[in-house]
């Protein structure tokens, strides 16, 4: 099978790539709704519903109704660890991973079209390489600066009862010789299209 044209390996990378587009839609739809979700449970227990030992584990109630829950109560002994200082940057993590990997599947689909219609080439596709591998660098970046913030708000307000905060500070070299790959194959690229450009010139 050949590696360019339609038929190719390129188009099939192509169909891939629209599949993980849409399941990066889904997954950031439900990254919304869990932060709306966590959003009305502080707000259930900022008005009393609920007892906010469920966050941090432990026993306590539902309460829906009268002020002694006597119309309908749930008991619950479940641990926790969903504090906001856990969840609010764990839902940050999430957003950037997901909103970079659409910048990154996205750029790849364009990257990809041209490969399909057999002109590599082109002066767009260095481009499309460059947000690339700024998109892995942001999210590598806000991985780091992420962290490093669930540990100075956990160190602020505690850890919650009943979990353990272990945090390594990793360094991924994959993703790093990842991202120097895309930049250097960005200018070949953008060095690919000028000669190519220069030829159809002198043609």
């Amino acid at each position: 099978m050949k590696a360019l044209g339609k038929g190719s390996v390129a188009s099939i990378v192509k169909v891939g790539l629209n599949i993980a587009w849409v399941i990066l839609w889904i997954a950031l739809g439900g990254l919304i709704i869990a932060a709306l979700g966590y959003a009305g449970l502080l707000a259930a227990i900022s008005a009393g519903y609920v007892d906010a030992n469920i966050l941090t584990g432990g026993g306590g109630d539902i309460r829906v109704g009268d002020s002694d829950g006597s119309n309908f109560n749930i008991t619950y002994d479940e641990p926790g660890g969903a504090t906001w200082p856990v969840v609010v940057p764990a839902l940050m993590i999430g957003a950037v991973v997901i909103v970079g990997g659409l910048v990154i599947v996205r750029r790849l689909g364009k990257l990809f079209d041209s490969f399909t219609s057999g002109e590599p080439f082109r002066r767009e596709n260095a481009t499309h390489l460059r947000y690339i591998w700024i998109a892995m660098l942001v999210i590598e970046l806000a991985r780091y600066v992420l962290f490093a913030l669930t540990g100075v708000l956990l160190a602020a307000f505690g850890t919650p009862e009943g979990t353990t905060a272990k945090f390594e500070a990793d360094i991924d070299l994959t993703n790093w010789m990842a991202i120097l790959v895309l930049i250097v194959l960005a200018e070949v690229f953008r060095e690919g299209a000028r000669l190519k450009e220069e030829q159809e010139l002198t043609i």
